[in-house]
């Protein structure tokens, strides 16, 4: 079966060129992404291990929304950030050395990382926000809503799917909308994962900046309120520079060190925005439940006195 274009670009950049040695900018982008991993396996323990532990507290976990209708969402966004930063890793020269590829063959992950990083964790994080972000509101119904994180990754998913497996004969596209390394074998982006990515964050970017404006318009507090202005200005600011940054690697190809530099802003850029919804999402309520509980014994107290002292 013929190759698609894209398989075939990146089959004849194999052979042009030699597989590339690690710079400081690949350095970094592995550091800052072991860094979100931990981060998400962290979020995913504690959300774990309060749900265990508050299990005979339902009422107080009803009030701060930690009831389990909303752990699965959370332990969802914990997955897909962490699946997101492991992508990351897929166009890092001393892990493509590592795969042990035929030498022809090293360019190939250079197209996985786009299906696995855009085509599955980037829809599924940023659905997974929009859902609890409507939820804490009550415009979604947990957990049955659940289940629309995994389909909102279809669209996405088929697109980067078909782009790989359609054969060239049935669609012959410019090969410059797939080349996925650079003159000297370092990953680019994709001009065709590009676009994808574009359409995902002008879909989801209105959709999240709308639900963030909601949760802050019903917030019972200040602190609530700047959660969530906070979070959609960490969101609504990283993404745009995300795609730009990505795309840019598409087209500019000036110099060596050149891709690898673009792509840390790029990884740079989404670590902000994945790095707030975990914390804000799901760190945070769990240490406000956490202080309200030390606090609740402490004001029944207060309350039982006075009606003792009355008694007597």
């Amino acid at each position: 079966m013929q190759a698609s274009v894209a398989v075939a670009e990146a089959l004849d950049a194999g052979n042009l060129t030699a597989p590339p040695v690690a710079g400081a900018a690949d350095f970094a982008v592995a550091g800052l992404a072991v860094a979100i991993a931990a981060l998400a396996v962290a979020a995913s323990f504690v959300l774990v291990s309060f749900d265990a532990h508050a299990a005979g507290q339902g009422r107080l976990r009803r009030i701060l929304d930690l009831g389990p209708s909303l752990c699965g969402p959370r332990l969802l966004l914990a997955f897909f950030v962490g699946l997101l930063a492991a992508a990351e890793m897929l166009r890092l020269p001393f892990f493509r050395g590592a795969t042990m590829l035929p030498s022809r063959r090293h360019v190939m992950p250079c197209l996985a990382y786009p299906l696995v990083a855009h085509g599955i964790a980037e829809p599924g994080l940023l659905a997974s926000v929009l859902l609890l972000l409507r939820a804490s509101v009550g415009s979604a119904r947990l957990p049955a809503a659940a289940l629309a994180v995994p389909l909102a990754c279809l669209p996405f998913l088929t697109a980067h799917v078909a782009v790989l497996a359609t054969p060239a004969t049935v669609a012959a596209y410019p090969g410059q909308l797939a080349h996925a390394a650079d003159s000297v074998g370092h990953c680019a982006y994709p001009a065709y994962a590009a676009t994808l990515l574009l359409a995902l964050v002008a879909v989801y970017l209105p959709l999240l900046a709308t639900a963030c404006w909601d949760v802050a318009a019903v917030a019972i507090n200040r602190r609530l309120r700047a959660r969530a202005y906070a979070l959609s200005v960490l969101i609504l600011v990283p993404l745009p520079l995300q795609v730009l940054a990505l795309a840019l690697t598409s087209v500019w190809d000036m110099h060596q060190y050149t891709s690898p530099t673009v792509g840390l802003v790029g990884f740079v850029a989404v670590a902000v925005a994945a790095e707030a919804t975990l914390v804000i999402l799901v760190m945070l309520p769990v240490h406000d439940s956490l202080v309200l509980v030390q606090q609740l014994p402490a004001a029944t107290a207060g309350q039982e006195a006075p009606d003792d002292d009355h008694g007597r």
